[in-house]
């Protein structure tokens, strides 16, 4: 063989950069779309009549593409590329594998009262009006979206969506049981107000779409770990139990259905079981934890299901439970670029209602000689630069909106991010009386709500700490 030809040949689509596409169908009062036949024709459409595409690329047009799927698109969006080394936004469709997956958006969640869920509620005077369960048909009205408002200063979400996709394609070939022994169950930790509850549920989103070609159906099933305790002593083990049979006969009788099982705060299920015996019941919480293992080892048999769960408390967690895990995943706390983006966000959002006075930011030089000067503009809409741009064009001028919201973001170290998301609303409220705001009244506001959430939680420390130090005294 000539290897010189060899390495001349074009190179196989299996090692090509994978970038992937979404296209979202319009839902028509319950009409569902053969969205099998849709991908087919989209692929070769977007092959036809594009040389290139970037990532973000939204396209809203369909000249050329049939006429009986082009009124059933919404929208065409170009999403990421997995598993090449381009550094580029842009791709040339020759040295890419098109991965196109076309979806619907369902309304309505599959109903609590069905068979599933409803032998989980229990005797009917241990029932806390709480439901154990709750089944999501996906990809979820409920859930979209979400997933892109998510911030993180590494590529976690890229990372475990690629990687999750792949271990399921595996699962899917029925790889054999006792050479390969992995859960397909993930666990994502780290400290609270992070972002990991909503990853987790924005995760199950994503994978039901880019699993769409193994998988034409998903569910969430999400666990109320909480309301798995009862007050019945040994009973908590049997709501456990309970929970993973009824998992199980969802996935007997929709084999063909992909399933995202997600139990946020595992702790209150998978505690250690040396530790347990020290509680106040000790054999109870034991055999919710061996319930709890013994459903994990029966769902592995499935190929199309994975299992996600989130904790703070990751050293609290039953070793033998950790030693199931999979991926392990860890989210930090936000760092200085996500937050600006958050903050960043929500004024904006604030400003598209009328909230927010509309402005627009610059720098300029009138002159070759001339000093940069910092221009404010107002606005139909409040438009922010990114923080690169603030890096780079406003960080000099200390008076500048871009540098004030960047002196407030790093004012905001130590918060979570679900207070970050909620102050810029929340600041308004309590430390302004007016229907509409400037940005610069905005961002004072918005400072005042860091101040005195930093404060709190710095009170909050101190009194733990003086709580601590009582208790060991004693």
């Amino acid at each position: 063989m000539n290897l010189d030809s060899t390495f001349r040949s074009p190179p196989d689509v299996s090692q090509l950069p994978i970038l992937h596409v979404e296209a979202l169908v319009k839902s028509k009062d319950g009409i569902i779309v053969r969205t099998d036949l849709i991908r087919d024709g989209v692929t070769k459409w977007l092959l036809d009549n594009f040389v290139a595409l970037s990532i973000g690329q939204e396209i809203s047009s369909f000249g050329g593409l049939n006429e009986s799927y082009a009124q059933d698109f919404d929208s065409i969006l170009v999403i990421e590329c997995s598993g090449g080394n381009l550094d580029t936004g842009a791709y040339r469709l020759q040295q890419v594998e098109l991965d196109v997956q076309a979806y619907q958006l369902h309304t309505q969640p599959e109903q609590q009262s069905s068979q599933h869920t409803q032998s989980l509620e229990g005797p009917a005077d241990e029932s806390d009006n709480d439901s154990r369960a709750r089944i999501l048909v996906l990809p979820s009205i409920d859930l979209d979206g979400l997933w892109e408002s998510l911030q993180f200063d590494l590529p976690i979400q890229s990372r475990l969506l690629s990687a999750i996709s792949r271990m399921v394609s595996f699962s899917v070939q029925r790889l054999g049981k006792w050479v390969i022994t992995w859960n397909r169950l993930i666990l994502i930790w780290g400290p609270p107000g992070t972002g990991k509850t909503s990853l987790c549920r924005g995760l199950s989103q994503k994978l039901a779409i880019r699993l769409g070609k193994h998988y034409p159906r998903s569910k969430l099933f999400e666990v109320n770990a909480h309301s798995l305790g009862s007050k019945f002593f040994g009973e908590s083990g049997k709501l456990v139990g309970r929970m993973f049979e009824n998992i199980e006969s969802l996935l007997e009788e929709e084999d063909d259905t992909f399933v995202c099982v997600f139990i946020d705060e595992i702790e209150t299920l998978a505690s250690r079981r040396d530790r347990a015996l020290n509680g106040n019941e000790p054999f109870d919480a034991i055999r919710a934890v061996n319930a709890l293992l013994t459903g994990l080892d029966k769902l592995k048999e499935h190929p199309n299901v994975i299992v996600v769960c989130t904790s703070n408390l990751v050293t609290a967690l039953d070793q033998a439970f950790l030693d199931r895990v999979d991926i392990k995943q860890y989210i930090p706390r936000l760092a200085a670029r996500p937050v600006y983006k958050i903050s960043k966000d929500c004024l904006e959002e604030l400003g598209r209602h009328g909230i927010i006075e509309g402005a627009c930011f610059d720098v300029v030089q009138i002159t070759p000689n001339d000093p940069l000067q910092y221009v404010e503009r107002p606005a139909e809409q409040l438009i922010l630069p990114s923080f690169n741009e603030m890096i780079l064009h406003y960080k000099t001028f200390p008076n500048a909106i871009p540098k004030l919201l960047a002196d407030a973001v790093l004012e905001s170290e130590g918060l979570s991010g679900r207070t970050i998301r909620r102050l810029p609303a929340l600041s308004l409220v309590l430390y302004s009386n007016s229907a509409r705001y400037d940005i610069r009244t905005a961002i004072q506001a918005l400072r005042m709500g860091i101040a005195s959430e930093t404060q709190a939680k710095a009170e909050a420390m101190v009194e733990e700490h003086s709580g601590a130090t009582r208790t060991n005294g004693q």
